[in-house]
């Protein structure tokens, strides 16, 4: 829908100003906290500060709060990121002054990512492998991807993976140290349209379903409550969405604070969690790998009426 004439003149005064429309070309490519633009700008904080307010205040730009970080960014889906992207579209790319912030950028991030990298723990930035991506893509392959939801992204593999091929993609962690160094792989790739978002995956904060894809890597085998995980899952689903789940084989079948059983096979366990939680699992695959066994279920969820039946 075409916006309002007073809405473009708003965004229009917003960004006509060299500093505003650098921070617009800037924020329309990654998550940026106040002091890591300053850093690419080359200015102080006061001043950055007060433009990036004027462009909240116009809409062009969102604002959240991530434990001891304040993020901007242009908003990843909506009529403010299709007009941000009509007005970048007016630039030419390889200007003088734009091609530096980029370059600038880039270092950060990077720089970014190698602290990142060394809070977060080393088994929980790479368990991926070329078997296990070409399964999670074929699986995905029968239909688009449409908007997806990542929880317990970690290092950011799979929603980088995944969200290649999304409309508009968010990955959820607990984790404020890996959120930053997943916002380091995913921005660092040109995935402008990824988001990242600290969450709990018993609590996801989203009110509506508005995903058609979900991935979840690894978070239920260690979950006190993981029936409770995949109906927090399932809620933020649309009717028939799809969900790529995978579980490491052993953990599941070692038993865990959940109550089942040692020893019970796990791909009737993560089977059972599924349809309890209003799933219908279309398929699980066994996936050996170098770290270890895996399992890669494909469920959808079900139809809210028959999951209500």
């Amino acid at each position: 829908m075409p916006a309002s004439f007073l809405s473009v003149v708003s965004s229009l005064r917003a960004v006509g100003e060299p500093t505003r429309l650098r921070l617009l070309a800037l924020l329309a490519r990654a998550e940026l906290t106040v002091g890591e633009i300053c850093a690419v700008l080359g200015q102080s904080q006061p001043r950055v500060s007060r433009h990036l307010k004027l462009l909240c205040d116009a809409g062009m730009l969102d604002r959240f709060r991530e434990m001891h970080w304040v993020y901007y960014r242009v908003p990843a889906g909506g009529a403010a990121r299709k007009t941000a992207l009509q007005i970048l579209a007016l630039l030419c790319q390889d200007d003088e002054v734009l091609r530096r912030d980029r370059k600038r950028m880039e270092r950060m991030i990077a720089a970014r990512g190698r602290q990142a990298a060394g809070q977060v723990p080393e088994a929980d930035q790479e368990a991926f492998c070329e078997t296990l991506d070409r399964i999670v893509l074929n699986e995905l392959a029968q239909e688009p991807v449409g908007m997806l939801l990542d929880i317990g992204t970690g290092s950011g593999h799979l929603l980088g993976l995944v969200g290649a091929r999304a409309t508009r993609a968010v990955g959820v962690d607990i984790s404020s140290e890996a959120l930053r160094l997943a916002r380091a792989r995913v921005h660092g790739a040109g995935l402008s349209h990824c988001e990242l978002q600290r969450g709990d995956m018993y609590d996801l904060p989203f009110s509506a379903p508005i995903f058609d894809t979900a991935t979840a890597d690894r978070v239920l085998a260690g979950a006190e409550r993981p029936v409770a995980v995949l109906r927090e899952l399932a809620r933020t689903l649309k009717d028939g969405g799809r969900a790529i789940i995978i579980e490491d084989f052993d953990a599941l079948g070692a038993g865990a604070s959940d109550g089942r059983e040692r020893g019970t096979n796990p791909i009737a366990i993560l089977r059972t969690w599924c349809t309890a939680a209003g799933f219908d699992c279309a398929r699980i695959h066994p996936v050996d790998t170098e770290s270890g066994h895996l399992l890669v279920a494909l469920a959808h969820r079900a139809a809210r009426t028959d999951a209500a039946a």
